[in-house]
């Protein structure tokens, strides 16, 4: 089979890529950032232990282990019109302890995707966790926002607050025991 077999070409070669205009892309973002006063590997082992807290834990185990690239966090969300929304969560990027990132399923949204990066100031540690989606065309994604929004917020105090206060000695991002 020759190099230049139609099957395997995705675009006539023919055509002006980028002669005509595209339609932009309309993403959401939202970032909330806080600093922690306490080590980074501190703080992200508090990210790690309050993921697996608020979901129960991963159903699948990410290559590296419970949390790294490929984990599935599954949680589910009660929304005032759909209801009960089983949603989950899967970390698609993991280099502990500086960052994690993560792609939600089975929300009313085209794509959702959140990066927490944490880095080192001194003797604290400033994490910064944002999140890029991409919304159904109206208001269809509008509440799930809202609501996330509202979540990343919370869950980065609890995280911030944990940190703090020592509440845990770093476990190296280890499942605790059932």
């Amino acid at each position: 089979m020759s190099s230049h077999d139609p099957a395997l070409i995705a675009f006539d070669p023919n055509d002006d890529l980028g002669a005509t205009p595209r339609d932009k892309k309309q993403y959401t973002t939202f970032v909330t950032e806080r600093s922690i006063a306490a080590p980074r590997t501190a703080a992200f082992a508090e990210l790690c232990s309050y993921i697996d807290e608020a979901t129960d834990g991963p159903i699948v185990d990410g290559v590296t282990g419970p949390h790294g690239l490929g984990a599935c966090f599954p949680f589910s969300v009660d929304e005032p019109t759909l209801g009960k929304l089983e949603l989950i969560e899967e970390v698609i990027s993991f280099e502990p302890p500086w960052r994690r990132v993560y792609e939600i399923t089975g929300a009313p949204v085209a794509m959702y995707q959140a990066t927490t990066v944490f880095t080192d100031q001194g003797q604290s540690c400033l994490m910064a966790w944002s999140v890029l989606v991409d919304p159904l065309p109206g208001v269809a994604s509008d509440w799930f926002l809202a609501a996330s929004e509202r979540v990343l917020e919370v869950a980065a105090d609890e995280v911030k607050t944990r940190a703090e206060n020592h509440r845990i000695v770093p476990r190296r991002y280890r499942r605790r025991a059932s």
